[in-house]
């Protein structure tokens, strides 16, 4: 078999919903599965983890997680009725398949969902070869894609 690398991905995203009480767990929840999909019909690869965390006012939380397109997100915690914004991070790592093309996976599918959803999306932070964390990036989106 031939070796597949790994060239793991992170983005941390501002996401907002018009109104509160919208579904965020299962937005994300999809949101995750369309990106193991995309990234299944993309070529030769094997998803290891894609996995999304948020924190949250007064201690909560939700961590989501896919392992593959055909197997259901595992989501965890909850997020307030009265909430309209969250700061979502993503990692993802999948074997095969280039930065580049996770990066564009994940900017499509986010904008894709945001369109379905009414909801937007900004993103703060994408990571590139030997960067670390206190870099920033900043890109809006309603619906778009760069």
């Amino acid at each position: 078999m031939d070796e597949l690398n790994l060239e793991p991905y992170t983005v941390i995203q501002a996401w907002s919903l018009p109104e509160a009480g919208g579904n965020w767990e299962s937005m994300l929840g999809e949101y995750l599965q369309m990106i193991a999909q995309r990234c299944a019909d993309s070529g030769k690869c094997v998803i290891g983890h894609i996995k999304a965390f948020a924190t949250l006012p007064d201690r909560n939380y939700l961590r989501i997680s896919v392992v593959a397109p055909n197997i259901p997100a595992s989501i965890e915690g909850k997020v307030p009725p009265h909430c309209t914004n969250l700061e979502l991070t993503l990692n993802v790592l999948v074997y095969g398949l280039e930065r580049s093309m996770i990066e564009k996976i994940t900017l499509e599918m986010a904008g894709e969902i945001a369109r379905q959803k009414e909801a937007a999306v900004r993103h703060i932070y994408r990571s590139h070869a030997g960067e670390h964390l206190h870099h920033s990036y900043h890109h809006q989106s309603k619906g778009e894609t760069p």
